[in-house]
């Protein structure tokens, strides 16, 4: 076998084949170019960005939940605002672990100011007895940050603090009255329209006429909070489960029964402790 100590790179240009001639070029003569770097702007960057936070859910969570803070905070003070936005966090919090407990799919959070928030179910609990455990879910976790809020104005008597457990309790009475959708009326569901034709009349009374204050509240929001209830409501009615839906064990009704009505009841205790201004900063 030949060895040469020094090789050499036979190269054949186009003009060498054109005119016959094959030259020869040193390989340290010969350089490639490396490929053109592609040029990414600010804006390419952040467009991408964005993209990401689109299809991980992100953007719609905590966009609109800073969007109700500023819009709460632009209402009621930037403090009542961000807090009162943080308790419906921390409530809907609760069915979030509950939907994920149960293996349900389910929508992220959408915070709508004066509204809560909304989660889409994109399929029906199986039976009642996880339709109670995520409906509690949510009241469980949000009267917890209520009390959190009522111990911090205890400690430190600042009222910004009173204002969030008086309107925490106020907002988990509504929340829990026992008609669909709101979560009591989800909690209870396994008791039919009886329980429900008592939420309605509780949450006409709410709406319409506040018993602790003596004043009657009739505005465009509260109509079509109402409106959508009703509408909710009628349709549980003609479209809802089968009997079998319903078919749970005697003992889990009798828990959470006796659940919503400690919850209902220490709602309406710590209102009236807290305090009968709700109206001021509803």
């Amino acid at each position: 076998m030949e060895s040469n100590d020094n090789p050499r790179i036979i190269v054949f240009r186009h003009d060498a084949l054109n005119s016959g001639d094959n030259r020869e070029e040193d390989p340290g003569t010969h350089k490639v170019s490396p490929p053109p770097r592609r040029k990414r702007s600010w804006t390419n960057a952040i467009v991408s960005f964005l993209g990401v936070l689109y299809k991980a859910k992100v953007f719609l969570l905590f966009g609109s939940l800073i969007f109700s803070m500023i819009v709460y905070g632009l209402a009621f003070g930037w403090a009542f605002g961000i807090g009162l936005a943080l308790i419906i966090a921390i409530h809907e919090t609760g069915h979030v672990l509950a939907n994920k407990k149960k293996h349900l799919d389910a929508s992220w959070p959408m915070f709508i100011p004066f509204l809560g928030a909304i989660i889409n179910l994109r399929q029906m609990p199986r039976n009642a007895d996880d339709e109670a455990f995520i409906g509690i879910a949510g009241p469980i976790f949000g009267l917890g940050a209520t009390l959190i809020s009522l111990g911090l104005y205890e400690s430190t008597h600042i009222p910004v603090f009173r204002w969030l457990a008086l309107f925490g309790f106020f907002m988990h009475i509504f929340n829990l009255m026992p008609i669909v959708p709101l979560d009591g009326g989800r909690t209870v569901s396994f008791l039919g329209w009886r329980a429900w034709i008592m939420g309605l009349i509780g949450l006409l009374v709410l709406l319409f006429y506040n018993p602790f204050t003596g004043r009657v509240l009739i505005d465009p929001l509260t109509i079509i909070i109402l409106a959508f209830i009703i509408w909710s409501f009628i349709g549980r009615v003609r479209h809802g489960p089968g009997r079998d839906y319903n078919a749970i064990p005697l003992l889990h009704k009798w828990g959470y029964t006796m659940l919503w009505a400690a919850l209902m009841l220490l709602s309406i205790v710590g209102y009236l402790m807290t305090g009968s201004a709700v109206t001021s900063i509803y």
